[in-house]
Order: structure tokens, then C-alpha cells, then sequence
């Protein structure tokens, strides 16, 4: 049995003779926030779940100059005066450590302070949004998410509101003043000693460290809450070993080493660092060294990487399987294995938008790089956490700011891994960018809602003359799509085409995002004459960089193309549009028309109009259509035959400046590959 036939048994069920077609594999040419703030945020994850699908086509520019309305309006904080009182006082939490996805009883104590706390003040619990968590009632002692809350003196008198869309539970002090030393005990799933079982909640579906709820403190009973000094912490552990997961690089060179990353994981993907298991590998496809076995140990953490050598020219794939057969098995991407290392560019993999629990996301920093690095075994990633957006505003927390910092000079280790220093923009008017920098020490965070950052141009002329550039994403529609009369080439090279959100490239399709809007289709921005490259990003709150997220088939991942794993080549890889999108499979995508690769500007004659273009993928699973999109308008296609295919096709029309064309590559398994263009200039 061949590669291909292989493949495709073991990926997709599929028998029967496939031609070997290796002899093209793959060669590039030689050419180169207030409480009223968070009680949005339920709100607006409801709403952007919500599908229109709307049919159509963008062949042109969507005109929509109108400027748009805020989307959301964050209050006027300065309006509210702090008190001494107010955010003080302290809380502790027992359990301190619980387990994914499973039910759960959580005491919290708040302590007052000296200052106390006013009637009419009292204090908030703000029960995490974030992600899978039982909303907090205080209805039905019976039921799911039940809360009480109690006072170690009972004169003080308490008055219970649950805020269903913040999932914020609201404690007011009513007849006398809480007193220091004075305790408020709020229970999440009270089962009142066991009385009511099904009362308890439930525990976040995603395993992390310093997980928490939000607690905030209105002392003088202005009705404005300000968080206390140390947020109660706790640890969500993950489930049983579900999964072995394996990812090998794109490509290898014969008697050459390289490695493969092993990790165990859930159902929900987590990490399960206490897998202590034996793993049986077996390559197929070109001859290689590795161990038959290998075996998981406490300080592998769940995650190991296992040294393979390649002997062959061709392509292989590696296969994992747990030696207790209790765990599902795994294939690895498909690995080029080439004769000489004679490439100007090498192929790496990126995520360069998630998010950790520093804004709206799941775990630490160092568990989000960590991800990255050693399950996910991506080359490249970037932590890009909102502005003011989420339970704390890292806009105005320098704290916060330089321990992302930290994380990212000590997880950057060039020609390894190579970490990227960045924030996400969070406009509600204009849309959502994250801003990357090249060298860590010149990041400023600069929120949306001051001067400084309150529409792109103004961005842009703050960000100056810094090393960096700002990503459009999730441009097509919800939560909120981007406002295409904005464009700087400077600062936007690239956009994000495709994430947990969905497809922004037009409308109708099939993996739309979610509330599509026509003037924000990648298509339109094209056809506007902005010259993009093509990339995808997970837009991660699990904190799973790298990883197709379980709640839905569409993710993001960025094939880059550059001449060294550094920052400063992937940025120059970045501007010069050498990048490719997909949903989150690492198929392997050229695209080339003579010499000009994708990204490219191709310059022609008036009598030399010649346009013959080359499209190579090896994908990982079957291909179902290669077509070739010119101006926004299918102008070729070719049905798919197998996971590897090489197409060439010539325009004959004729050309015209600013032309441009990309390739859009359907999987049979849903998975969706972008190029970015190649553009025409005539002389």
C-alpha cells in the first residue's frame, strides 16, 4: 500500500488505487473594564452564535462610507469618584483545585476591611463567563448553578440580584453597615449539606491554572464596584486521556533528524500532564529511524518530542497508538521528506491571535506558550490579549503588560520557536485588529476608547514609527466586521481570513462567520485595490494555540514562507504577503505564476502578457476542488484527485494593472486552504 492509499484509509475510509504523482512535490521557484462593561460580554457571545446565512457573491467594492455606529459603549469612569472603601476586603476559595466539565460546590469568603462597607454598597461575584460554566440562580434551591449567600452577622441583612448576562451575583448590604472582620460567604452550587444534589454547578469545560470569579467591592454604596487587591485563584483540571495527538514539520531533508511532538489530551483538548502511558509508533511512506516506543514520564508533563530520521526522499506520515489501546490513536500531518536542503524559504506554522485568562480567555501566559510550543508544535505564536476588554483592563495594568512580556522573552528561543509580543485592538465601532511587534520593547498598548486609539488612522499615527503591524480579523461580520475605509499598508500587510469565528472571505460561504456583512468580506477589501496577504489565526480563548477548537470545525492557521524561523524574518515574511491561510489543517499550499510567488507582484509587459500559474498542495485529507478566484470571480477549477494534486493554468484574457488572482482549495474534509494573491502591474 502507497502513501496516498494509505492516507486515505486511515483519514477518510477511502480504498482504491491513487496514482503516485511525487515527482512535482512541492518546490517552491528559486525566486523570492467597570461592572457595567463585563455585563456586555454575554451578551455579545449570545449574539454572535447567531447565523443569517445570507447567498450572494462580492465581485466589487462594497461601498459603505458611512461611518458606523458604536457597536458598545463603555460608561464614563471618571464620572465615578472611588472611595477609600471601595475594592477593599478580602476573599478565599475552598476547593482550591477542581475538574473540567464536572459538577462542583465553590465556597468563597469575603472578609471585610477597616473600612467596611456602607448600606446600600456590598459586593459582586462576577461567576466566570468563560467557558462552559453553570449560570448562577438563586431561584431553585434544587436545580443547577444554585447560589446562597450568608453573613456572619445576620442584623446586616442581605439583598440577593443575579445578573443573568454577566453571570454576576450581587450582594447588597440593607440594614446596617458590614463591619470589619465581618464575613460574606457566597456558596456557588449549594447542595445545602447534600440536600439537593443536582443544585451544584458546573466546572469550565477548559483546564487551567488561576482560574477565578471576579470579585469587586462598592464600599460606599454608590452603585460603582471596584475590584479588591487579590482575586481568590483556583485550579480546573482536565479530564481522563482521550487522545494522543502527533505534529511532525512540513518539511525534512534525507539523513537529516527532526521531531515530532507526542501530547495527550481530553475530550476538550486539554493537556493531561499526568498520562504516564506507552506509545508504539509506526512510519509510513519514506524510510525513517524512529523508536518503536515510547514511553510517557511524570516530568514529560503529557507532552514529549521524539527524534525521527529520514532516509528517503517522498512523504511520510507518523502513527501513534496508546499500548493500552484506552486512548484514541493519531496520525501526524503529512511530512515532505526532500533530497537537499537547497530552499531559499522554509515553510512554518503560526497562531498569532489567542487569547489567556489576562482578558477573555482560558489559563496563564506560560500555559498558553507552553501549548503552543509543545503540543500544538507550531513555530511561531503570539499572546493577544484585549486592550480593556474582559475582568481585568491590561490597557491600564502595566503589571499585567510585563508579565506577558516575561512570557514571551523567556518562551522565544530563535530557530526554535519564536514568540511574538502583541495585544488585540477591540474597537466596537471600526473592528477588531491585534497589533504585533517585532521586538517586545517597543509594545504599547493603546485601548480603543481614548483618544489615541480611537479609530485605525488615529492608531496608526500613535504606533508611529515602531516595528509592528495590525491585523484585521473576523472582518466579515460578528462579533463585529471591519470597517474597510481604513486601510494603511504600513501597519496592515495581512489579514486574518479565517478563525474560530468563521470564513470572511464572501458571502455565502459555506463556513461563514457568523452575522455576515458584505462591506467587510476579504473580497471587498481586494477589490478596493488594498493588497492583502491571506492569513488565519485561531482567535483561541481555550487556550489551545494551534488547535481546531471542539465547539465547531473552523479555526485558523498561518502557513508563513520565510527565510529563517526569527522575528525578523517572519515579519518580512508578513510584509511581503508570503503567507497563506487555513481553517486549521496544515495541508501544504504553492502557489506561483513564473516567478512571482503568492503575495507577489507580478510585472508585465503590454506585448508580454503571459500569465501561467502553478498551484501545488499536499493536503491531509483528500482534495475536493482547486479553484482559482481572479478579481473575485471563479475563473478555473479542477475537480480534486487524491491529497496531492499539481494544476497549471494560464489566463489568456487580457490583463490588466491590479488585476490579481488567489487560490481557494476545499478538503474533503470541510477544511479550507487560502493563498494570498498574486497581483498584476503592467508597464
Amino acid at each position: 500500500m502507497n502513501f496516498i492509499q494509505y492516507f486515505l484509509k486511515k483519514t477518510c475510509n477511502i480504498n482504491g488505487g491513487i496514482p503516485e504523482v511525487l515527482k512535482y512535490i512541492l518546490v517552491l521557484p528559486s525566486v523570492i473594564v467597570s461592572s457595567q462593561v463585563v455585563s456586555t460580554v454575554g451578551t455579545l457571545f449570545a449574539i454572535s452564535v447567531l447565523l443569517i446565512p445570507l447567498l450572494g457573491l462580492s465581485t466589487g467594492p462594497v461601498e459603505d462610507d458611512n461611518p458606523p455606529k458604536p457597536k458598545v459603549i463603555l460608561p464614563d469612569e471618571p464620572q465615578y469618584k472611588v472611595a477609600a472603601s471601595d475594592g477593599k476586603g478580602t476573599v478565599t476559595v475552598s476547593p482550591d483545585v477542581v475538574l473540567a466539565a464536572n459538577p462542583v460546590t465553590l465556597t468563597f469568603v469575603y472578609t471585610a476591611g477597616a473600612e467596611g462597607i456602607a448600606v446600600g454598597g456590598g459586593v459582586v461575584c462576577f461567576v466566570s463567563n468563560f467557558w462552559g460554566w453553570a449560570r448562577p440562580q438563586i431561584t431553585f434551591p434544587d436545580r443547577l448553578g444554585y447560589v446562597t449567600v450568608s453573613c456572619s452577622n445576620p442584623k446586616v441583612g442581605i439583598d440577593l440580584i443575579v445578573d443573568p448576562a454577566s453571570q454576576a451575583v450581587y450582594a447588597r448590604i440593607e440594614k446596617q453597615p458590614l463591619q470589619m472582620g465581618e464575613t460574606l460567604v457566597f456558596v456557588y452550587g449549594d447542595t445545602q449539606d447534600g440536600k439537593f444534589p443536582y443544585a451544584k454547578g458546573r466546572a469550565d469545560i477548559y483546564a487551567e491554572r488561576d482560574e477565578r470569579f471576579f470579585f469587586r467591592v462598592d464600599g460606599d454604596g454608590d452603585g460603582f464596584y471596584v475590584p479588591i487587591g487579590h482575586q481568590p485563584y483556583f485550579q480546573v483540571l482536565p479530564g481522563k486521556p482521550s487522545k494522543l495527538i502527533a505534529y511532525a514539520p512540513s518539511r525534512v531533508y534525507v539523513g537529516k533528524t527532526f521531531e515530532i511532538a507526542l501530547s495527550v489530551l481530553d475530550r476538550a483538548n486539554n493537556l493531561v500532564e499526568s498520562y504516564d502511558g506507552k506509545v508504539k509508533l509506526k512510519a509510513v511512506g519514506s524510510r525513517v529511524t524512529l523508536p518503536t516506543e515510547v514511553i510517557f514520564r511524570p516530568n514529560d508533563r503529557g507532552a514529549v518530542r521524539v527524534a525521527v530520521t529520514a532516509n528517503s526522499p517522498g512523504i511520510i506520515v507518523i502513527e501513534a497508538f496508546d499500548a493500552s489501546k484506552k486512548v484514541e490513536s493519531a496520525i501526524s500531518n503529512p511530512t515532505v521528506v526532500a533530497e537537499i536542503n537547497d530552499e531559499p524559504l522554509k515553510l512554518y506554522w503560526a497562531d498569532l491571535h489567542g487569547h489567556s485568562n489576562y482578558s477573555d480567555g482560558t489559563g496563564v501566559p506560560e500555559d498558553y506558550f507552553r501549548y503552543a510550543r509543545d503540543v500544538a508544535r507550531l513555530d511561531v505564536v503570539a499572546l493577544t490579549d484585549h486592550d480593556n476588554w474582559g475582568y481585568d483592563s491590561l490597557s491600564k495594568s502595566p503589571k499585567l503588560q510585563t508579565q506577558i512580556l516575561d512570557v514571551v522573552r523567556k518562551f522565544h528561543d530563535p530557530g526554535k520557536f519564536v514568540t511574538i509580543a502583541g495585544y488585540e485592538w477591540t474597537n466596537w465601532t471600526y473592528g477588531h485588529m491585534h497589533v504585533l511587534f517585532a521586538e517586545e520593547n517597543q509594545t504599547l498598548v493603546i485601548p480603543w476608547n481614548e483618544p489615541l486609539g480611537i479609530d485605525p488612522e488615529t492608531l496608526w499615527n500613535t504606533l508611529g514609527s515602531r516595528d509592528c503591524i495590525s491585523t484585521p480579523h473576523h472582518t466579515g461580520g460578528g462579533p463585529i466586521p471591519f470597517y474597510w475605509k481604513y486601510y494603511n499598508p504600513q501597519f496592515v500587510p495581512v489579514v486574518e481570513i479565517t478563525s474560530v469565528h468563521g470564513v470572511s472571505e464572501r458571502i455565502g460561504h459555506p463556513q461563514s462567520i457568523d452575522s455576515p456583512v458584505e462591506s467587510g468580506m476579504v473580497q471587498s477589501a481586494l477589490a478596493r485595490g488594498y493588497r492583502l496577504g491571506i492569513i488565519g489565526s485561531g482567535d483561541t480563548h481555550d487556550g489551545h494555540p494551534g488547535m481546531k477548537s471542539i465547539s465547531g470545525g473552523v479555526s485558523g492557521l498561518a502557513g508563513i514562507y520565510a527565510r529563517e524561523l526569527s522575528r525578523e524574518a517572519i515579519f518580512e515574511a508578513l510584509r511581503a504577503r508570503r503567507v497563506y491561510a487555513t481553517t486549521g489543517c496544515r495541508s501544504i499550499l504553492r502557489f506561483h505564476m513564473s516567478k512571482t510567488n503568492m503575495g507577489g507582484i507580478a510585472k508585465l509587459s503590454k506585448t508580454d502578457q503571459s500569465r501561467q500559474f502553478t498551484v501545488n498542495v499536499l493536503a491531509d485529507s483528500p482534495i475536493a476542488e482547486i479553484t482559482i478566484v481572479k478579481n473575485n470571480q471563479n475563473i478555473a477549477s479542477k475537480s480534486g484527485d487524491g491529497v496531492f494534486m499539481t494544476w497549471q493554468w494560464s489566463d489568456t484574457e487580457p490583463a490588466k494593472s491590479g488585476d490579481y488572482y488567489y487560490v481557494r482549495i476545499k478538503q474533503a474534509n470541510n477544511q479550507w486552504i487560502y493563498s494570498s494573491p498574486i497581483w498584476i502591474d503592467l508597464d
